[in-house]
């Protein structure tokens, strides 16, 4: 689907395209499949911007099992190209979202400049994102909190999908920043330069949002640490206990393969008290290992 950005006297207009795209517009956009992040390349006096819009899940689905919600599962995009040309706009919408958007979109923008225009699209980008690094900060928490409760299927899997959507968004935000530099820098002809310093509140809200969602990425990191020593813990533990079951029985083996060999000669062998000496000597073992393992503190 085509939008269409034109100046119309001191205001611009944005109009849904049912009719043939120019051929010089359209051999400018990408193709969908070419689309991997945010962009802006200049051709002479066309500047093609494009933009791949992680989607995100805004509420969690309720349920009674205790479950993260996944933005956008780190793999669903909306993806949408700009043609800024000396005498319009051409938008391409590869996945239909911005036309369910139009009607809302075209009541904010009355009586607009097209630089105007052209901004809020771009601030439609980042509307709702300080709602998601909200629902990231919960999402990370809950993770945090299953940490002592021994749910590793569940932390493995949500931890390795949260971390892969940070990292999107990381991406995305810092490449909307470069992009909306770039589309300051351009020498086009149909964005005055005077008009376009709107744009300069884009990037500083980008920004921080890049450094926001940075610091979401080092508490992600912080939670995973937090999870590896609790996860060290709990096989020194285990390897605490067997030391010392491993230790007690040492010697109890080497009393079996003693008396095991059966020489003809052995005093023992034909002693009346002989097996119920061995018996209180194994438990004398077991106790004395068991004493001093108390007293050092082992267990």
């Amino acid at each position: 689907m085509y939008f269409l950005l034109e100046k119309r006297g001191q205001w611009g207009e944005i109009s849904k395209v049912s009719d043939v795209v120019p051929r010089e517009v359209e051999t400018v956009f990408p193709e969908a499949m070419e689309i991997h992040g945010c962009f802006a390349l200049q051709s002479g006096k066309e500047l093609c911007c494009v933009i791949q819009v992680p989607i995100r899940e805004e509420a969690p689905k309720k349920s009674k099992v205790n479950t993260v919600p996944l933005l956008g599962q780190g793999h669903t995009f909306w993806k949408i190209a700009f043609v800024i040309r000396k005498d319009a706009i051409w938008a391409k919408d590869y996945d239909g979202i911005f036309e369910k958007k139009m009607p809302e979109f075209t009541e904010e923008i009355q009586e607009k400049t097209p630089e105007q225009i052209l901004y809020r699209l771009f601030c439609k980008l980042v509307e709702k994102d300080a709602m998601v690094l909200d629902i990231i900060y919960k999402q990370l928490a809950t993770l945090e909190g299953e940490i002592p409760r021994d749910n590793a299927r569940f932390f493995l899997q949500k931890m390795y999908t949260m971390k892969h959507s940070i990292y999107q968004l990381f991406r995305y935000y810092h490449q909307l920043t470069e992009m909306a530099e770039e589309l300051m820098e351009s020498d086009g002809e149909f964005l005055e330069v005077e008009q376009m310093q709107c744009f300069e509140r884009f990037v500083e809200r980008t920004k921080r949002l890049s450094d926001d969602m940075e610091i979401m990425r080092e508490y992600a990191m912080e939670i995973w640490e937090i999870y590896q020593s609790q996860i060290n813990i709990r096989q020194n533990d285990i390897m605490k206990v067997l030391t010392i079951v491993t230790t007690i029985f040492l010697p109890l083996s080497l009393l079996v393969g003693w008396y095991g060999m059966n020489f003809e000669y052995m005093p023992e062998v034909s002693w009346k008290y002989g097996y119920l000496m061995v018996i209180l000597f194994a438990i004398a073992i077991v106790v004395f290992s068991l004493v001093l393992f108390r007293r050092k503190k082992y267990w």
